[in-house]
């Protein structure tokens, strides 16, 4: 008897060490873990205060080169940090703080040096004015980033804490770095618009489809209502917006689901014209048990059944337990690829969660015939010959000053690498380069709609 007691308190003993050494196992794995990501969020933001810095040093010496070839390289080393700081800001783990005009200008600024840099001559008069406004512009940014820097280094602010307190909700919109972080967004968003060179690869082409007379709320919500007929006709009304101080004034309706009260969609109906641009359902998709080809079929219906007709896949991006399908519009054999609609499929239980037409609302029209002054064979003359043509068709895409042109659109193979090289049909310009990444079908990147 007192030998089985023996044992089961040496058993006893024997589990508790065991379970201690676990625990403290896990614990220090993700200490390790946690000191790793720290790291790497301290890299990547100490990193974006550099880049910034060097982008003002940088488009100072440009500004005063005086020969091509010091233009050249100081042009180029801009345009990679600007590059850089763009992933960089990506990896720093803000939160609440959105930065998408931050991100925009970051882009912007890299744009104008590579088509100021491409031409392989010294700058201009006004490419030196606009290269002036741009360093006072990234000086400012720079200025701001380095405040957050030295509060970062005076209070020892570890990122991971500030994103731990962010997930949990545990006011983080009072972090004083996340309110620097809005105070740059709001400084990006007031800096004054340039007025570029022809040359320079940043013009966005002007909404031209939304030219219809405008809906009112009432004709706006019934519009709503009949795109979220999938959801039933029983649709509660949450809240009703009008928002007019954007690029698509339009109304945003929110509807409460009509199983689950506490799950919302959200849908946005463009004021001139009051066509549905966007609709999101909020929901996490449990683990996929559909394929990808019925929720393909899905997506398809969906847009069959609004009448959104005559759309060509493009490709499609797995994640999250959910296929992103992207269309877009074709007529007489071209493919308009300003036209752009995006379908998210729940690879759970095939549930449309949201969609995206933004192009297709600001660009399908009734468009004149695009004829080309130069057949294929001519257009391929001009590729690279060390390529492997797999295919061509033709397209419509929009050119640097944000105009609709006719193209070839070549897809090519160089080894194992895909790309799509497109070619002016007119003049016989190489417009654009895209290089594509394998999904279950390869997807296009969205910057190839436009500039």
């Amino acid at each position: 008897m007192r030998r089985a007691v023996w044992v089961a308190g040496m058993l006893a003993v024997v589990v508790v060490a065991a379970s201690l050494y676990w625990g403290f196992s896990q614990t220090r794995v993700k200490n390790q873990l946690l000191t790793r990501l720290e790291n790497t969020y301290q890299r990547a933001f100490h990193d974006l205060a550099f880049n910034l810095s060097a982008i003002d040093a940088e488009l100072a010496k440009a500004a005063v080169a005086g020969t091509e070839e010091q233009a050249m390289i100081r042009l180029a080393a801009v345009w990679r940090q600007a590059y850089v700081a763009q992933t960089n800001l990506g990896q720093v783990p803000l939160g609440v703080a959105n930065l998408e005009n931050t991100e925009l200008f970051l882009a912007r600024i890299g744009d104008a040096v590579f088509s100021i840099a491409s031409r392989g001559t010294l700058p201009t008069a006004e490419d030196r004015q606009v290269l002036s406004m741009l360093r006072t512009q990234a000086r400012d940014m720079a200025n701001t980033v380095a405040t957050v820097q030295a509060t970062v280094l005076r209070d020892n602010m570890r990122w991971t804490d500030l994103e731990i307190r962010t997930l949990n909700d545990r006011a983080p919109r009072d972090s004083q770095v996340l309110g620097k972080f809005r105070a740059l967004e709001d400084q990006v968003q007031q800096f004054p618009e340039i007025t570029f060179g022809e040359h320079v690869n940043v013009a966005r082409p002007a909404p031209l489809a939304v030219t219809a007379e405008s809906v009112s709320a009432g004709v706006a919500e019934k519009t709503a209502r009949d795109f979220l007929r999938h959801l039933g006709a029983d649709l509660r009304l949450v809240s009703q917006v009008e928002v007019v101080e954007a690029e698509l004034p339009h109304f945003s309706f929110v509807f409460a689901h009509p199983v689950d009260a506490n799950r919302h969609t959200t849908i946005e109906v463009v004021r001139n014209g009051g066509r549905v641009f966007q609709m999101f359902s909020e929901r996490e998709p449990r683990a996929a048990v559909i394929e990808v080809g019925v929720a393909e079929q899905r997506a398809k219906l969906f847009l069959a059944e609004r009448n959104l007709m005559n759309l060509e896949l493009l490709g499609v991006e797995i994640g999250g337990n959910t296929a992103i399908f992207t269309f877009c519009y074709t007529e007489d054999g071209i493919l308009f690829y300003p036209d752009l609609l995006r379908v998210r499929v729940a690879l759970d239980n095939g549930e449309v969660l949201s969609y995206e037409g933004n192009g297709f609302v600001m660009y399908h029209r009734e468009r004149g015939n695009f004829v080309g002054q130069m057949g294929i064979a001519q257009a391929k003359a001009g590729l690279n010959p060390d390529l492997l043509v797999n295919g061509v068709q033709r397209v419509i895409i929009f050119d640097r000053q944000g105009r609709e042109v006719l193209c070839y659109e070549f897809a090519v193979q160089r080894g194992t690498e895909k790309f799509l090289i497109f070619i002016n049909a007119t003049t016989g310009r190489e417009e654009n380069i895209v290089r594509l990444v394998e999904y279950p079908q390869p997807m296009i990147p969205a910057g190839i709609f436009r500039p």
